[in-house]
């Protein structure tokens, strides 16, 4: 009996010990819950509040960063400097509001944890543009200050490009670097705040790497152009969208200048008759080959050896070469570089020049008027075709004296420039293949881009040789959708002949070509190419919603589909084509051939996963 209560007592006495044990290990398991739970509210406590002060500063830091922008851009330079000097220690003090242990953990947690790593890198990332690329661009500022780079107004220090190349170079560099490392963020979290800030810091970034990149081809490519290693002559032709050929407008007026060690000197200003036979039978042997797609598309034009339809191709790289071999097969001299302008390029450094006077009794040209001179009232002031073209010729001559007087503000000169290659209205190219690779990087060059599908391109030519096409308005609205192999793109094209039913000269509304029974004056025709990616396959084309067709033709990487449109004044024709095309990547690239009324755009791209 004592031995079985004696068993029972030492089992309860386990019993005992396991459930104080057990109660002991419960509460210290809730302890630790609680610790747990109290670390992690703390943690996402300390996210939250840093988070929010890192956003605050983050858009300090931001608008100071747009202050420099804005600073040296305007050639303030040491205020960008005042400015700029809070920037690298602001910037990593925003990296270290994101860089402790619980944005590690927190950036670490699978899925949940995106938005954090995604801050993390994003802040990683603004502090090295603070800290690096900021004082380097400054430091190239100082450099390459426009107000310093021009010792005259026809003069440009070379020896400061020089310098400031290998700055621009590294610049360039962080830029990418930090560009890579953003790329390999997630593209996506569960946080749209987060997605949205990191698609708008990428925009910014792009953009702000792309205008060192051609800043740094620019300083790279302009010392051997403006004369470095030895003297170069350049052609400036003035392009008259009057009359629409490829590259924007009939070429007309041009001139002849020479480039020695910076210091610019027009030595001749021509009219286009210039290179032009007095035979119109007569042609200039240039002897120039493009190839068989080339020949096969513009060959009829007789680009190679007409002036007047030189630049029909919408890729001034074929314009430019032309015009040199037909400046050197007329005169013998030899042309090392080509630059192509319109008169809207003209005011836009009219804006910034102020007006000039053409000449006695000539009047004065201005941002307001060059346009209209140009391209319209001319030929309403000349009956004279002699008289006209001599006119062109002081406006291209006033204006280019006007620009390298050292009137105006440099920094905005080299804006108005900037914003003309934009437009695709100040179009370079060189003869040294080096130099032209790297323009070709820029906005300058003028050439179709190779291997950038999706591609669209709307390309018109006068095809009456009439000055109708001031008032055309153009419009190409282009949709893609589909997520298979092939895409399918339909493109609106819209073509609108606004020239008014009376009081026009005739040279405007005279045609060389053979007009449709019924024509009237202002009506107008054109040669429309439409440029699509490369391996598109034309499924169908209307015209005012009747089906019709066209020429299709493989041309440099592109498939380029060919209508003969007749534009009655006042009319509106409607030019839809259907094309099936290999998948590509990303949004379209549009080509804008520009005109005097800017072409309108329009694109919808079905996204795919």
């Amino acid at each position: 009996m004592s031995s079985a209560v004696s068993r029972a007592r030492r089992a309860l006495r386990r019993r005992w010990r396991r459930l104080r044990y057990d109660t002991r290990a419960m509460q210290l398991t809730r302890n630790l819950a609680k610790l747990v739970l109290l670390l992690v509210g703390l943690g996402l406590a300390w996210i939250v509040v840093t988070g929010l002060v890192a956003k605050r500063d983050l858009a300090r830091l931001e608008g100071r960063i747009a202050a420099v922008r804005n600073l040296v851009a305007e050639g303030r330079i040491a205020d960008a400097r005042a400015v700029a000097r809070s920037v690298p220690a602001a910037a990593a003090h925003i990296r270290q509001l994101t860089s402790g242990p619980a944005w590690w953990v927190a950036a670490h947690v699978p899925v949940l944890g995106s938005p954090a790593d995604v801050v993390r890198g994003t802040t990683v990332a603004v502090d090295r543009v603070g800290s690096q690329v900021v004082p380097q661009l400054l430091d190239v500022a100082t450099e390459v200050d426009p107000a310093s780079l021009r010792s005259a107004g026809d003069t440009v220090r070379i020896d400061n490009l020089v310098r400031s190349r290998p700055r621009l170079t590294a610049a360039a560099a962080s830029l990418a670097r930090v560009s890579d490392e953003v790329g390999r963020l997630p593209s996506r979290t569960w946080l749209g705040a987060v997605d949205d800030y990191r698609v708008r810091f990428t925009q910014e970034l792009r953009a702000i790497r792309g205008y060192v990149d051609a800043a740094a081809r620019v300083a790279d490519v302009l010392p051997p152009m403006l004369g470095r290693d030895h003297p170069q002559r350049v052609f400036i032709g003035l392009q008259n969208e009057a009359e629409a050929r490829g590259t924007g407008g009939l070429p007309g007026a041009f001139a002849i200048a020479t480039v020695n060690h910076g210091v610019i000197h027009f030595d001749r200003f021509e009219s286009d008759s210039a290179l032009m036979p007095p035979n119109p039978l007569q042609q200039i042997r240039t002897g120039l080959d493009f190839g068989t797609q080339y020949d096969a598309l513009y060959g009829p034009s007789l680009p190679t050896t007409t002036f007047a339809d030189s630049n029909v191709s919408p890729d001034f790289r074929y314009a430019a070469q032309i015009w040199a071999a037909m400046w050197q097969r007329t005169t013998g001299q030899h042309v090392d570089s080509v630059i192509a302008l319109d008169p809207t390029a003209l005011a836009n450094f009219l804006a910034v020049t102020g007006p000039v006077s053409i000449g006695p009794g000539r009047g004065v040209v201005s941002a307001d008027n060059v346009v209209a001179l140009t391209q319209r009232d001319n030929y309403a002031l000349f009956a004279d075709n002699l008289a006209r073209k001599n006119y062109l010729v002081a406006i291209l001559r006033a204006v280019a004296h006007r620009v390298t007087s050292g009137v105006g503000n440099p920094v905005l000169l080299v804006r108005a420039a900037s914003l003309s290659a934009e437009q695709q209205r100040l179009l370079v190219w060189n003869r040294d293949d080096g130099i032209e690779a790297r323009i070709r990087e820029t906005g300058f060059s003028g050439a179709l881009p190779a291997g950038a599908p999706p591609f669209s391109g709307v390309i018109v030519n006068n095809a009456a040789a009439g000055k109708l096409d001031y008032y055309l308005q153009r419009s190409v609205t282009y949709a893609r959708t589909g997520c298979g192999p092939t895409r399918d793109v339909v493109a609106t094209v819209q073509l609108t002949n606004d020239a008014p039913a009376s009081g026009l000269p005739s040279y405007v509304t005279d045609r060389l070509d053979t007009p449709p029974p019924g024509a009237r004056p202002g009506d107008s025709h054109i040669i429309l190419d439409y440029y699509a990616t490369e391996g598109a396959l034309l499924q169908g084309v209307t015209v005012d919603r009747q089906r019709a067709t066209a020429a299709v033709q493989d041309v440099s990487g592109f498939t380029v589909a060919r209508l003969d449109v007749q534009l009655p004044r006042g009319r509106t024709r409607q030019i839809v084509l259907h094309f099936t095309e290999p998948p590509g990547q990303g949004p379209p690239v549009v080509w804008r051939q520009p005109g005097v009324t800017p072409i309108s755009v329009q694109t919808f791209s079905q996204a795919c996963s």
